[in-house]
């Protein structure tokens, strides 16, 4: 007993010694960022520009951008997808608010994703849009199939996959969540006396993949959805979802977007999603600032603006990111015995693990750095959490 409680002490005196260690998924854990461009997740055909007829396509392919912390060997790494603004008819995975967000969320030890997906269609249809919409939706779906289908080529892991949208990236997110098969919008099946063909299921596009296309979660920026009625109880995926209440864009509560200049759809913003959500006791936060309009980060169609990045992107950033790591890890981190508080007992107890003296706990519950590792690093961070 005198030997472990030296050792003890020799252990946790070294925390003195050690630089602070970071938390994946909650603080920078890596200094530089690699990143794959262009990588092909699947083909789908395509309207070329605006303005196009639904039945004029052609077939590309579908890429995205993957970022990774450089010197990550972690083999089951928790992806966030990032899915651009523009209205379904502009925008880049390219965006400066795509590019800032993926290289954040690669030092912080997420792969980062951001996707390019089909846009366009004829601004003067009354339902080409709705059909955009539903190939973003289809683009998105394929995303997550493809990231699933090669978990273990890029280290991911297979459950933990989110989606980060902005905008129309929102929209497509929350959709993604909810909307079934049954609940297709008419105008996705043939249309125009057979001229606009079928864009088949939502599955049924990009590739082959069989694999569930629902997001672990969903962070929506300025978004909402067509029909609440597709929000049904038993819907298990929460959101987190940031809007400005004096959004013109899109509506806080309902309305048409752009005032309707474009033949997009009606759709209910943030504020009924969240009531719906929350009346069937879907985990979900909304955060709705007073006098912010559309991309209140300060961006237009997802490029810096002369105010932005302001302030509110580093608010979006830290609600948004600790919305995720609860959901990763549920329970109190550094409660090592799980007596509901973070005290010297937990210290002793990871140093006695470390150490060999103590086997009775899973690595779930000691790897406070998620490097797949129980070691000083560990206790480094819990002393630093009990004692700060």
């Amino acid at each position: 007993m005198k030997i472990r409680t030296f050792i003890n002490l020799i252990i946790i005196t070294l925390f003195l010694s050690f630089p602070y260690s970071q938390i994946r998924y909650k603080q920078e854990v890596f200094n530089e960022v690699i990143k794959t461009e262009d990588v092909v997740y699947g083909n789908a055909p395509d309207i070329p520009f605006d303005g196009a007829f639904e039945w004029f396509t052609e077939d590309i392919d579908l890429t995205m951008d993957i970022y990774e912390g450089v010197g990550d060997t972690l083999t089951n790494r928790s992806v966030i997808i990032f899915m651009h603004s523009g209205g379904f008819f502009t925008g880049s995975h390219e965006a400066d608010d795509m590019v800032a967000l993926s290289n954040l969320s690669a030092k912080m030890g997420f792969v980062a994703v951001s996707i390019a997906y089909r846009l366009n269609y004829n601004l003067f249809s009354t339902y080409s849009a709705e059909r955009a919409i539903y190939r973003g939706l289809q683009d998105l779906s394929a995303a997550v199939r493809y990231l699933r289908e090669h978990h273990s080529d890029y280290g991911i892991d297979y459950n933990n996959i989110f989606v980060w949208g902005s905008s129309a990236g929102a929209f497509s997110g929350i959709h993604l969540s909810y909307m079934e098969e049954e609940d297709r919008m008419s105008s996705t099946f043939v249309n125009n006396w057979g001229w606009d063909p079928d864009l088949g299921c939502i599955d049924c596009s990009g590739n082959d993949f069989d694999h569930d296309r629902k997001p672990r979660a969903v962070i929506a920026c300025w978004g909402g959805i067509f029909n609440l009625d597709w929000i049904n109880e038993g819907d298990e995926i929460p959101v987190i979802m940031f809007h400005g209440v004096a959004d013109s864009t899109v509506h806080f509560n309902e309305g048409y977007p752009f005032q309707n200049q474009f033949n997009l759809p009606w759709l209910y913003g943030s504020n009924l999603v969240y009531n719906k959500l929350d009346s069937l006791n879907i985990q979900s936060e909304l955060h709705a600032p007073e006098g912010m309009d559309h991309e209140y980060w300060g961006t237009y169609a997802g490029d810096w603006t002369e105010d932005g990045p302001n302030e509110h992107f580093d608010i979006i950033k830290e609600e948004a990111f600790s919305f995720l790591f609860d959901i990763i890890y549920p329970f109190q981190l550094g409660d090592i015995d799980n007596d509901g508080s973070l005290n010297f007992l937990d210290i002793s107890t990871l140093s006695s693990i470390i150490t060999g003296y103590n086997n009775e706990f899973e690595p779930y519950y000691t790897d406070m750095n998620f490097d797949d590792n129980t070691d000083i690093y560990d206790l480094i961070i819990l002393i630093d959490m009990v004692t700060i």
